[in-house]
């Protein structure tokens, strides 16, 4: 099996030193599982790996995507697919937090027949009149399994929820029990750490990307991207753009903080339930590195 095995687990819980380190031993390549780091230019409010990074360890479906463009799980297994199958000799290691794309890789895509581009159509027009949280708490609702881990600012997933249910009259989370395509299981490591300790590690994160410079990036991204392209809904930066005071970004940093505990609260509980893991304490483990390699 090309993929190795998956590193997986909440933001900011240190997946990315690990994976480095996992994928200069097995002289393997990374396979990003991150909904918002595939976005071209949206490299520091993503927290995409650094240049140095990615100059030390191949990265694939990493700042690679037209802003404009929407990216599906559906698509997310095509592209691997495609690089598995065009590089049969290379090892790669899948690392990330997006759980739906890992699980539709290895169980493959669920087999829910063409809907009618109106439909969607319909959906985001009100998702602009009466606004995404409307739709956010219908989707809860409608299918709350499909639901677990989704971000309130997920417009393309809450979407995706609300027209399968709309114009197959079934919840995806149904359809998903109905799969094919898929690369099989491989083993899964789960990076667990104290609620307290990653919440802090969070917000010093969120600290750090202010300092490189995420609000300049910010707006040189808004001179080139249209506010409407998909990439914008990543977390923070619609929000930092219109700040027009040094106490407003600071309000929107604190925002974008409890935002993404909240996210990690419901990448936690996604990931408890949804793929079989290995569970690796990086508070407790000696070295949570020779953990992993004893168990592949």
């Amino acid at each position: 099996m090309p993929i190795l095995f998956a590193i997986v687990g909440a933001t900011g819980i240190g997946k990315s030193r690990l994976s480095l380190d996992l994928a200069r031993h097995y002289n393997a390549e990374i396979i990003g599982v991150d909904s918002r780091q595939i976005y071209r230019g949206f490299a520091i409010g993503t927290a995409q790996p650094s240049r140095a990074e990615m100059e030390q360890v191949n990265h694939h479906m990493v700042d690679f995507l037209d802003p404009e463009k929407t990216f599906s799980a559906g698509e997310f297994c095509r592209t691997v697919r495609e690089l598995l199958d065009g590089n049969p000799g290379k090892n790669y290691i899948a690392v990330g937090g997006t759980g739906l794309y890992l699980q539709s890789l290895m169980l493959g895509l669920p087999r829910i027949p063409q809907i009618e581009p109106g439909v969607r159509a319909n959906l985001e027009k009100k998702s602009v009149s009466e606004g995404l949280d409307s739709l956010f708490k219908i989707a809860l609702q409608v299918d709350p399994e499909a639901m677990e881990g989704v971000e309130p600012e997920n417009a393309q997933r809450i979407i995706r929820i609300l027209e399968v249910w709309q114009a197959t009259g079934r919840k995806l989370s149904d359809w998903q029990k109905e799969r094919e395509g898929g690369i099989g299981q491989i083993p899964v490591f789960w990076l667990q750490r104290s609620r307290e300790n990653l919440y802090e590690r969070i917000n010093r994160r969120v600290d750090k990307m202010m300092a490189d410079g995420w609000l300049e990036e910010v707006h040189h991204l808004a001179k080139s991207v249209p506010l409407d392209a998909p990439a914008w809904q990543s977390l923070g930066y619609r929000e930092l753009l219109h700040a027009g005071s040094p106490e407003q970004v600071a309000q929107v940093v604190d925002e974008v903080k409890r935002k993404t505990r909240n996210y990690a609260k419901r990448q936690i509980t996604w990931f408890r339930w949804q793929i079989p893991s290995v569970a690796v304490d990086l508070e407790t483990l000696a070295n949570p590195y020779e953990f992993i390699v004893g168990q592949i």
